[in-house]
């Protein structure tokens, strides 16, 4: 699932936090997070995100993509179209493992992803990938961003 994120100046005194395809108080705790612990200025930014084509976002392996996404946009700095990010977020900025990680993977890889960033927590739990799939480990939001945008 593609995710895409847009952030601008609020003109208003409260900035609104748009959530299409993912749930709405996600991606509120998603902000607090990126706020106060990858230390992004999100206090005066309208946060907008979408998930392409219409889908539902339901679980949190997705948090990384959207957390990510939305730096992206604050930054004004792509993220590669061939990295796929894959991660759920917790309170304290820590990057969570998720289920089916090695399935997620290859399909990543039969899709043509040539970059993926994951917890750091699967260790190396993680099978071989097959062709030309990176595997980049984070263990926190901030170490995500930076592999993502820089």
């Amino acid at each position: 699932v593609e995710v895409q994120a847009l952030t601008s100046q609020s003109v208003y005194g409260l900035p609104r936090r748009s959530a299409n395809g993912f749930d709405q108080g996600r991606l509120q705790l998603l902000v607090a997070v990126l706020q106060k612990r990858a230390g992004l200025n999100l206090a005066e930014q309208d946060v907008y995100t979408n998930a392409v084509g219409g889908l539902k976002i339901a679980e949190p392996a997705a948090d990384l993509a959207v957390s990510t996404a939305i730096a992206s946009s604050l930054k004004d700095k792509l993220i590669d179209p061939r990295t796929v990010v894959i991660g759920e977020v917790g309170l304290s900025g820590e990057v969570r493992s998720v289920s089916q990680l090695d399935r997620r993977l290859l399909e990543a890889s039969r899709l043509g992803f040539s970059r993926a960033i994951v917890p750091a927590s699967i260790g190396r739990r993680t099978k071989s990938m097959p062709g030309e799939l990176d595997v980049i480990r984070v263990g926190t939001l901030s170490e995500a961003i930076r592999e993502a945008v820089g």
